[in-house]
């Protein structure tokens, strides 16, 4: 017979029930679905390696009722509790904007998801659920935090936030790199508090890792960012397309992407168009803006948009060009080119977060050297397969989601072990 305590909502039980799989409740503020963004493919199979183990419910927000995305989960088996806050006003947002500030705490990647829909669908949840863990999806999560004040918290941060907002402050200027930075040391302050009160806490690289071991007291797991290996399995190694095809990947409505591409577009081409006069630039992603939208009128360069299925794109590129200077976590681009067996060359940020070598597994230039990388990787199609091979070879065995998945859970379970010792204790 289970029982609620009247302090802290921890289930107990005279006599446990060791059938019954731990309850795992995760707070996101952004449904997983579709499977378009690197933050909803690494959420959602999560959630399914999850589901094998553990009962899992979601609270998060969507559009309507019948949003398919809640369908989608539960073919995985996780039952999703919707909150469906309507859409943002102006106002709003900017009493939102002053709630913060007036907190001492940031707006950006934190308080913008603390909508009181999702506040209520949250409490609510919590209180018929009764979980066992708490999994905080991002930072944004632990605003909530006062609603379950004793529970053991797992969170999957899957970037340093403050990081990314300081690097996004610098290529601003005036008023808003002012407020961006204030932003970051805000996020800072944030991130430190979620690594003191978090039991398990999960990064997607090393240096993330090693960051968040330094200013907190949660175990700090580290469990990458993966691919879908057998998504790509059917594609060739390597590529010899003639002319050349380089390609970009990604959320063309976030700045550091949009501003590489335009790098790729207005300062890389030309060059390769010289050695290459027939030689072609795709910039493929989701909600371009108008300065992305313009580059396609630039000799060589198509701009794509929103395509259902990115794999015609990876199969007839012939390089995969990631020349990105700021953000934070990992690219799923370049897993998924690793899997599609494409040919990479990448910035070092580009790359941040993967266990991959310049020269073994992709060539690594910074932006001052990135169309002389390119122009190697295109005139030399021989070593760029041999690197596309062993990119392959190294997301099969260290980065496909079946091998994430079981690390994530490793990393509930820790969590769930926790909290049985701290009732034995109590």
């Amino acid at each position: 017979m289970s029982l609620v305590t009247a302090d802290h909502g921890l289930r107990t039980k005279a006599a446990p029930d060791r059938s019954e799989r731990p309850r795992v409740l995760l707070i996101t503020s952004e449904l997983p679905w579709p499977l378009n963004t690197g933050g909803h493919l690494r959420t959602f199979h999560l959630l399914k390696a999850l589901a094998q183990s553990y009962e899992v419910r979601v609270v998060t927000v969507v559009d309507c009722a019948d949003d398919p995305g809640l369908a989608e989960l539960e073919k995985i088996g996780v039952r999703v509790h919707p909150a469906i806050p309507g859409p943002r006003r102006r106002l709003t947002e900017a009493a939102q904007v002053a709630r913060a500030a007036l907190r001492g705490e940031p707006y950006v990647m934190f308080h913008r998801h603390n909508r009181a829909a999702l506040r209520l669908a949250v409490d609510a949840e919590f209180r018929s659920f009764q979980p066992d863990v708490v999994y905080l999806d991002h930072l944004d999560p632990l605003a909530f935090r006062p609603l379950f004040p004793q529970s053991v918290l797992v969170a999957d941060l899957h970037n340093i936030y403050s990081k990314l907002a300081a690097r996004v402050a610098e290529e601003r200027s005036g008023p808003a790199r002012f407020y961006l930075r204030r932003e970051a040391r805000l996020l800072a302050d944030i991130e430190r508090r979620i690594a003191r009160q978090s039991t398990v806490l999960m990064t997607v690289s090393r240096e993330e890792q090693q960051h968040f071991e330094s200013i907190g007291t949660a175990r700090v797991q580290l469990v990458p960012n993966g691919v879908d290996c057998g998504a790509f399995r059917h594609m060739p190694v390597g590529r010899s397309s003639q002319p050349p095809v380089l390609l970009y990947l990604g959320a063309l409505s976030w700045q550091p992407n949009a501003k590489a591409a335009e790098f790729l577009a207005r300062d890389v081409m030309p060059d390769i168009i010289r050695a290459h006069p027939d030689a072609r630039l795709q910039i493929v992603g989701r909600s371009p803006g108008p300065d992305v939208l313009a580059l396609q009128h630039l000799p060589g360069v198509e701009v794509h948009a929103s395509v259902p299925d990115v794999g015609v794109y990876l199969r007839q590129a012939s390089v995969l060009a990631v020349p990105l200077d700021s953000g934070g976590g990992t690219r799923l681009k370049i897993l998924e080119a690793f899997a599609a067996g494409l040919p990479v060359v990448s910035t070092p940020i580009g790359c941040e977060g993967i266990d991959c070598e310049h020269s073994r597994h992709l060539l690594v230039a910074e932006r001052s050297r990135f169309a002389d990388a390119i122009l190697q990787a295109v005139e030399a199609p021989g070593l760029m397969n041999s690197f596309a091979e062993e990119g392959r070879r190294l997301v099969e065995s260290a980065y496909d989601w079946s091998v994430i998945g079981q690390k994530a859970c490793a990393a509930v379970r820790e969590a769930v072990t926790c909290r049985t010792s701290r009732m034995d204790q109590g």
